[in-house]
């Protein structure tokens, strides 16, 4: 003991000068391995022993983790996934009565050698619970293992477990059970996540549901510990054959981008699961997205936030986040919740606007929800007068690898920094390719060879809200109704403040009758009707044009839109077909332009606008001098 002293391996805490407990542990290799923990008696459960277990994380958290075993007969067995342990195996120990033990494991949420990998897994992460396991690795259902064992899940789905899932398991009462169990949940991913903030969201989950449930389904909360830790870690869905969790859970777990799905269920929902993490604008338009500022030294609640694919530290987070005191940081949740789903700040420096801090969590919304983001920080690049936006987050992305999505969202790795430029012009091909488009630097943007409309319109979404005025690109006038106006567009909406959300998605699909295809790339001035003879209020870029029939229309394009199947139905009319328009990069006017207005501009390049019963061609230097218009400051 003299010598762990020494050493500074033993930790006491203490009430006064009197000792209430203390840890004795080893260093050995990369682990920390627990010796022994002892809390004197009248002291139990008072959360001494997790104080001083987090204390040895704290001090020695550039370890993998804490490491012991305990006999399954002592008193402690039970106390240690309180204290943040799972148990990861059966060994028996060396005694003479050769006593059955369990090894437990607490990590500190380092990266290992495969964390790069899992990140840029695709594949669908679904966590199994404890009775659904069991059905697994005893063969108690064999209904159950066929749903598993559809051919279309095999490369689709990883299969997982969460820590308080193995300690169950491990509680199984029968010993021969109990070890083939432990052996067998080795060939499901084990996911882990915070447990501090693991246990806020079990009290989270737990708070509104009734407490006669409750009594009744004594499971419950260890459902929705399960269900916590499965938004936590980041995983899509939650597989339970316990009907009635998932009637009372289901509602809590949409609301972060969890499904609980029966076994039978997975089958069938897979095509979706698959979509959600490329693309899910109608899983983030229906959560309540708010954005708050972080409080102060609030950084243990953004753990789950730490860039750790790519070996940082929560020391090193914790210093980088208490760094930025003089930036407007925020956090941004997508359910009424206090975890975080993402962690922005930015700080004006020059004429940049800097992203010192940059944090999605890893969830099947993260994606998206990163993309919204960028194209925010745009939208304040633009109030704020800043001409371009640069993330100096030196570990971006969080739970997500976000380099992929900054490239395919414009933003060029420049000096090691990602950067666009926000280009508030409107600019002629020849300036552009002639480098004379001061005070902004676009020749990262620019390649070489014919400008064609697509190339044009990859630059004008790239380097947003930037307009090239002799662009070989069809432009149009289309009619949209008020509240379609509001819903897709953000028009006349809180969606376009900035304190009340994120604001509209980037890409939005709406439908047309047949009797007009519009070619894209192109662009779209958005017309709304009014007592006063209606104006124009928005433009976009039309990324496409798809025509079909209103069943395939609405099969295909149903997230990006607002409109139900009989809605695109009536549009399509006698002749069964319509027309969807995708567009996105959508900008609300400043100033909306009178239909007056906008029709003498029309007129005056050769066409008429009318009434704009449908949808209107109109000359692209029309739609340069209506835009112009409804943009000046």
């Amino acid at each position: 003991m003299l010598e762990a002293i020494c050493d500074a391996r033993v930790l006491g805490a203490f009430i006064g000068s009197d000792l209430a407990g203390y840890v004795l542990f080893d260093l050995p290799y990369s682990d920390v391995r627990l010796v022994h923990l002892c809390v004197r008696s009248d002291l139990q459960g008072t959360g001494t022993a997790r104080k001083l277990i987090d204390e040895i994380q704290t001090r020695h958290g550039d370890r993998q983790g804490i490491r012991l075993k305990c006999r399954r007969d002592y008193a402690a067995h039970k106390v240690w996934p309180k204290l943040g342990f799972q148990a990861e195996s059966l060994p028996t120990g060396r005694g003479r009565d050769q006593a059955e033990m369990t090894a437990w494991w607490r990590g500190f949420g380092h990266a290992d050698l495969f964390a790069a990998a899992r990140e840029d897994d695709l594949r669908i992460q679904a966590v199994l619970d404890t009775n659904v396991v069991l059905d697994l690795t005893l063969g108690r259902d064999l209904l159950t293992q066929q749903y598993f064992e559809a051919p279309s899940l095999s490369e689709e789905v990883i299969y997982c477990v969460t820590r308080s899932v193995k300690n169950e398991l491990s509680e199984t009462p029968n010993l021969a059970e109990r070890r083939i169990v432990m052996a067998g949940i080795s060939k499901y991913e084990s996911l882990t996540g915070d447990l501090a903030i693991s246990d806020q969201l079990v009290e989270e989950l737990l708070d509104g549901i009734d407490p006669v449930e409750i009594l009744r389904d004594r499971s419950l909360p260890s459902d929705a510990r399960v269900l916590a830790e499965t938004i936590v870690a980041g995983a899509s869905v939650m597989i339970t054959n316990d009907d009635n969790a998932g009637r009372i859970l289901r509602p809590r777990a949409e609301l972060h981008g969890v499904d609980i799905l029966h076994p039978s269920q997975l089958v069938v929902k897979i095509e979706e699961l698959k979509g959600v993490r490329r693309d899910a604008p109608d899983r983030i338009q229906n959560t309540s997205i708010t954005i708050r500022r972080a409080l102060a030294g609030a950084d243990r609640e953004h753990n789950h936030l730490i860039t750790s694919h790519r070996g940082e530290t929560r020391a090193a987070f914790a210093k980088h986040l208490r760094s930025q005191t003089n930036a407007n940081v925020r956090t941004v949740h997508s359910a009424d919740s206090t975890l975080a789903d993402a962690l922005v700040a930015t700080t004006r420096s020059g004429d940049a606007l800097e992203v010192p801090i940059l944090r999605v969590r890893r969830s099947p919304l993260g994606p998206t929800l990163l993309k919204q983001i960028l194209f925010q920080l745009r939208q304040e690049a633009l109030q704020s007068g800043a001409l371009r936006a640069v993330i100096t987050d030196p570990e971006p992305g969080g739970g997500e690898i976000a380099e992929p999505i900054f490239g395919e969202d414009g933003f060029r790795s420049l000096d090691g920094r990602w950067s666009v430029e926000v280009v508030d012009a409107q600019l002629k091909q020849t300036d552009i390719h002639a480098g004379n488009h001061a005070p902004w630097d676009l020749r990262p943007w620019i390649r070489q060879g014919e400008a064609t409309g697509k190339e044009i319109a990859r630059l004008e979404h790239e380097l947003w809200p930037l307009k090239v005025i002799d662009a070989p690109l069809p432009c149009y006038v289309v009619p949209i109704r008020q509240r379609y106006a509001s819903e897709l567009l953000g028009y006349d909406t809180p969606l376009l403040a900035r304190s009340d959300g994120l604001g509209i998605g980037r890409r939005h699909v709406y439908y047309k009758s047949a009797n007009l295809f519009p070619t894209a790339p192109g662009r779209i001035l958005w017309y709304v009707s009014g007592k006063a003879g209606g104006a124009i209020v928005a433009a976009s870029q039309l990324v496409s044009s798809h025509k079909g029939s209103a069943q395939s229309l609405h099969t295909r394009f149903q997230k990006y839109g607002v409109w139900t199947y009989q809605d695109i139905e009536e549009r399509a009319g006698k002749t069964g077909y319509a027309v969807a328009l995708r567009f996105g990069d959508t900008e609300i006017l400043r100033h909306s332009v009178k239909l007056s207005e906008a029709s003498r501009i029309v007129e005056h390049y050769g066409r008429i606008l009318g009434t704009v019963p449908t949808v209107r061609r109109i000359d692209g230097e029309a739609f340069q001098e209506i835009y112009a218009m409804g943009m000046k400051r």
